[in-house]
């Protein structure tokens, strides 16, 4: 369901069954541990067709979600909402949201997030 404290988030929350099985590396886990305790409630969308591979990661709130975005499903709490286009585009298989990590930053900060597909 669509974060409670956010009027923006309304999208659209197929059946589970008829999407991509979303799963998350450890490292990615750890990345949101970080930037939640830093910044609060997490959630992603990734709407770029330019780059299938590098989905967002904001506060709850601040990113929109349209009608016609997708509940993709949850990742270490943190919502994970994607357009019907990069889904399409995507293809089909599992898909790995991981880590990539930042030279040279031993904070983590700087470190983004990626999606990767996986084959089952």
């Amino acid at each position: 369901m669509p974060h409670p404290s956010d009027p923006y988030c309304q999208g659209f929350m197929p059946d589970p069954t008829e999407l991509p099985q979303l799963s998350t590396s450890v490292d990615a886990v750890m990345l949101i541990i970080r930037l939640s305790a830093r910044y609060g409630p997490l959630m992603f969308r990734h709407d770029d067709a330019e780059d299938l591979m590098q989905p967002r990661c904001r506060p709850v709130g601040a990113l929109a979600v349209s009608d016609h975005d997708i509940k993709l499903g949850e990742v270490a709490g943190c919502e994970y909402w994607i357009t019907p286009e990069v889904l399409d585009a995507l293809g089909s298989g599992g898909l790995l949201l991981d880590v990539q990590e930042a030279h040279g930053d031993a904070s983590g900060l700087a470190d983004r997030f990626v999606l990767r597909r996986i084959n089952h």
